[in-house]
This record gives structure tokens, C-alpha cells and sequence, in this order.
């Protein structure tokens, strides 16, 4: 029976690896294009990746909207918003939450940038974010 288990365990951990292995070769390295992405922001527009074509993206991803960690963040970014312009780039924050949430986030904490409702997850798992 020990030994049952044992293999049971030993297997699943080996799929684990394996799945984050096949994860971690989808992650975009440094010099290759982004991955593509389309998604609405707070405000219900589309926002695409090609819309930024020929200028420096700030793009980052986060777990949830009025979280401490994840609030702080986007005031730090809405705090530099007119540096990072200056150095011809723009923002954009990317989470699971619906676009109605990301309203109201942006709208209390004044964030002059798009945020993009990822409500499956699947462009975060794309650029290698677990969020």
C-alpha cells in the first residue's frame, strides 16, 4: 500500500514539473515579440497589443483590484505616470477582475492608465504571470 501511494505521489509530482516546464517554454524571452493580447479595459473599450506598436509598454500584471500590495502598485505607477511619458512609454495593468471593478479601482484611486479585464487568465499565463 506504501508503496502505492508513493508512486502515486512520485507521478504527480513529475506532472507538475513537467506542466510547469511546457509553462515556463510558452514564457516570452528577452528579444522575442510579445504575445498578442485583446482584452476591454475599465472603461469597455479593446484594447490590443498592436494599438502600441512602436512605443515602450509598461505592462503588468496583478491578483486583484483594492488589494494592499496591488493598490499600492498602481498608485506608484499613477504617481509617475508623467516620468514614464516623458520616457514615451505608457502603462497598462492587466488582472481577472471584470471590467466593472476595474472601473471603480481606477475611478477611487484616480489611475490615469487602462486596466484590462483577463477574466480566464489565459494572456497573464501567456507572458508567464501566475495572476
Amino acid at each position: 500500500m506504501k508503496m502505492i501511494i508513493l508512486l502515486g505521489l512520485g507521478l504527480a509530482l513529475l506532472t507538475v514539473m513537467w506542466s510547469r516546464m511546457g509553462q515556463a517554454a510558452e514564457v516570452p524571452q528577452v528579444g522575442q515579440l510579445a504575445p498578442d493580447f485583446a482584452l476591454p479595459d475599465q472603461s469597455g473599450k479593446l484594447q490590443k497589443l498592436a494599438d502600441f506598436r512602436g512605443k515602450w509598454l509598461v505592462l503588468y500584471f496583478y491578483p486583484k483590484d483594492e488589494t494592499p500590495h496591488c493598490t499600492t502598485e498602481a498608485c506608484q505607477f499613477r504617481d509617475d505616470i508623467f516620468k514614464i511619458r516623458a520616457l514615451g512609454a505608457e502603462v497598462i495593468g492587466v488582472s481577472v477582475d471584470n471590467t466593472e471593478s476595474h472601473a471603480e479601482f481606477a475611478r477611487k484611486h484616480g489611475l490615469p492608465f487602462p486596466l484590462l479585464a483577463d477574466r480566464n487568465g489565459l494572456v497573464a499565463a501567456r507572458y508567464g504571470s501566475n495572476y
